[in-house]
């Protein structure tokens, strides 16, 4: 009989083995089989190896968790507060919402509005041809809600034209009432003559004894839209910007004079304002020589003439001046 071995012989000497053997040595067979479950595997120890793999349970996905949803809305919405705190603290684009900081110069308004008679009578036309075309027929004429006779303007921030006829038409205006809030833009940086030193008449007013002004700025000098024209307002563009008062439908600027004249583009070159700030092109004002004083105040010239045509030559420390008088003389019939 083979010797037991060393674990066997210390389980038989400490009397602890009790399983029976048969007598050729061999174990007996288990009477009863180890249970199985239903599904016929082994039932899980009640206590885990610690060389089991445990199953970890699987994180949800964030966007699964209710919690993270509570605190995501509440990141959301102080965000937005944030963004709205920030965007109305923020300095308004020019041209988009008139500000104080945009106000003309006391000093470049003064030198606009303040036009030496001596240099108006110097310069006569500038050089600039009448730019006063006659409305043919018998309109009815365009005046205010208060029955002066009114001038309507559309333009916008962004033309390079319109930035040219403002200077003449500030000028001319001057010579019969009175700005507030007239405010400093530029047109656009990505046209032609790209960022023109010029004024907006967004959000500026006018007071005159002899007629009523109108202006209408479409959009700012980044194409943003502004103002929008009336329905009277659009029926005097579809009617008189177009042929033959003008060489393009719908063209900007575009001027109506109590429906007797009108005036499309601009008689100033805006080439020639190129470079300069708001401030050198008013002091440029005084010299009858300058190239820039020339056609500005020429063209303000004409413009005055026509104006004086509405408001029957009043006032006549005005119309009756030189060089506004002979200018009035030499415009079509309307």
């Amino acid at each position: 009989m083979p010797r037991p071995s060393k674990r066997r012989r210390e389980e038989l000497s400490a009397g602890t083995v009790t399983r029976p053997r048969t007598a050729d040595g061999t174990r007996p067979t288990p009477s009863t089989p180890r249970p199985r479950t239903p599904e016929g595997t082994r039932p899980t120890p009640s206590t885990p190896s610690r060389y089991r793999t445990q199953r970890v349970e699987a994180p949800r996905p964030w966007w699964q968790d209710p919690r993270a949803w509570g605190s995501g809305v509440t990141f959301v919405v102080v965000v937005v507060v944030v963004v709205f705190i920030i965007l109305g603290t923020r300095p308004a684009a020019k041209g988009t919402s008139p500000s104080s900081a945009d106000l003309v110069p006391a000093s470049v308004l003064s030198a606009v509005i303040g036009v030496s008679p001596t240099v108006s009578t110097s310069i006569g036309a500038g050089g600039v041809t009448d730019p006063l075309e006659a409305i043919s027929g018998s309109p009815s004429a365009l005046t205010g809600s208060d029955g002066k006779p009114e001038v309507f303007y559309a333009g916008a921030e962004y033309c390079p034209y319109c930035a040219a006829e403002r200077w003449s038409l500030v000028v001319a205006l001057s010579r019969f009432g009175s700005f507030s809030d007239l405010h400093t833009t530029t047109s656009s940086s990505t046209d032609v003559y790209p960022n023109t030193d010029t004024f907006s008449f967004y959000g500026s007013s006018y007071s005159s004894s002899y007629l009523d002004f109108v202006p209408v700025e479409t959009a700012d000098h980044s194409g943003n839209p502004l103002q929008t024209p009336s329905a009277a307002e659009e029926t005097l563009v579809t009617t008189y910007d177009t042929s033959p008062y003008s060489a393009t439908y719908g063209g900007i600027p575009f001027q109506d004079f109590g429906n007797r004249y009108v005036v499309s583009g601009t008689g100033v070159p805006p080439q020639v304002l190129q470079g300069m700030s708001w401030a050198q092109i008013a002091a440029t004002l005084t010299d009858p020589t300058s190239k820039v004083a020339q056609p500005i105040i020429g063209n303000a010239n004409w413009l005055t003439a026509g104006i004086c045509k509405l408001t029957g030559d009043q006032p006549g420390s005005v119309c009756s001046a030189a060089p506004i008088a002979s200018l009035e003389s030499e415009l079509g019939s309307s």
